[in-house]
């Protein structure tokens, strides 16, 4: 039982369609390919499956908005395709999937550029898409450029930089051009390896991670940067952990997050907690490793984000709904802001608790009118407007 499954309900689907969001290539994958030479853009694809909870977030909040919609329409081929058609079948031949949902960016030629897998929020969707168009632009140029001797190390940068990208190692890379030892200095060395390190389950990462090396990297990189970077990689060996079905790998990132990043170890057991939770299908392990995830985020923002992908599911929609609405007014409680009043109303209207509902909606308008924010403001009149008709229904 998929357990991480994020709320759609018939607000927030009346809130896409009204929403300039990304708009999807209705022809078939040849045809994007095609359509991708004559445009010279890139093909961002969402690999998705109907069940999964992340890919409805995605296809719910985060691509029907203006921001997402304004990048994306501009610079890329957008294409979806659930992967358990036939279509979706013939696609993941040679796209392989291993988690839902994964994004691939794709050129003209098949060629994956970069990937991802997990469910961005709009402004790290935004990012995606411009690293994917930074590779794009360089990697072809770079890979000709090492294939034919170049060896300067500045394109070697870069060409590592492009493959990590792209989600391919660059281990080989990195260890072609270091053996023959280049007339390089300490911290450009450190540097490279740091840019090239992609998982925590690598040689790569024990270079990086050596004390004179970190003391280095302290000096070019920030706390925040270098942390973010530990993270980074040290998840991405537990994606591999669940893709590959390795339970070691998760003891071997745990240990390394401990180890070089302690600051943020809780926060990371706890996250994979609720990974293995998700897995199980046992709701009241859920719930508690939700909770205690929750309780490891430091910000309103993170906060949210998280309780959006909180699961749904319509045998236990009572139990995960009264959940979603705790963590939401903890949230508001903490922080009293447009973003979070706009999510405590968004919990207590799917508890259809509309009477506390209209009673916070007023406070939370004036707020975001106040403001100026008008993101919320925009949405915080639908939900107005949705209260009203609930309003008019019931007489």
């Amino acid at each position: 039982m998929k357990l991480i499954i994020p709320i759609c309900f018939y607000l927030l689907s009346a809130m896409a369609i009204n929403a300039q969001g990304i708009q999807f290539f209705e022809g078939s994958w040849d045809e994007a390919l095609t359509k991708s030479k004559t445009d010279d853009k890139l093909i961002f694809v969402d690999a998705y499956t109907k069940w999964c909870g992340p890919c409805k977030r995605l296809q719910n909040t985060v691509f029907p908005t203006k921001e997402a919609g304004d990048f994306y329409n501009q610079n890329f081929i957008n294409f979806k395709i659930d992967m358990e058609t036939q279509a979706g079948i013939e696609f993941g031949v040679k796209y392989p999937v291993g988690a839902y949902p994964t994004l691939f960016y794709i050129n003209h030629k098949g060629d994956i550029v970069y990937s991802n897998v997990g469910s961005p929020d709009v402004q790290r969707l935004i990012e995606l898409g411009k690293k994917a168009i930074l590779g794009f632009n360089d990697s072809p140029e770079l890979e000709k450029e090492w294939d034919n001797g170049n060896r300067d190390y500045d394109l070697v940068l870069k060409y590592v930089k492009s493959l990590v990208l792209k989600s391919k190692p660059a281990n080989k890379i990195v260890f072609d051009y270091l053996k023959p030892k280049p007339d390089i200095n300490k911290e450009q060395k450190a540097v490279l390896i740091f840019e090239s390190t992609s998982e925590c389950d690598s040689r790569l990462f024990e270079m990086m991670t050596e004390k004179q090396n970190m003391k280095l990297l302290l000096g070019i990189y920030s706390k925040n940067e270098i942390s973010d970077k530990i993270y980074n990689v040290c998840w991405k060996t537990v994606e591999k952990s669940f893709q590959f079905e390795v339970p070691a790998l998760q003891d071997e990132a745990k240990e390394k997050m401990k180890k070089f990043n302690n600051d943020r170890y809780s926060e990371f057991n706890s996250r994979i907690e609720l990974f293995n939770a998700e897995n199980t299908g046992d709701i009241s392990l859920y719930k508690k490793a939700a909770k205690n995830y929750f309780n490891e985020l430091k910000d309103s923002e993170t906060r949210i984000r998280f309780i959006d992908e909180i699961a749904v599911i319509p045998s236990l929609r009572t139990e995960i709904t009264e959940l979603k609405l705790a963590l939401s007014k903890i949230t508001f409680e903490k922080d009293k802001k447009p973003a979070t009043y706009l999510n405590y109303i968004k919990s207590l209207i799917d508890n259809k608790n509309y009477s506390d509902a209209r009673e916070h909606l007023g406070k939370a308008i004036k707020m975001a009118t106040d403001m100026q924010d008008s993101e919320a403001l925009r949405n915080l009149k639908r939900f107005e407007v949705f209260l009203q008709r609930s309003d008019i229904d019931k007489n």
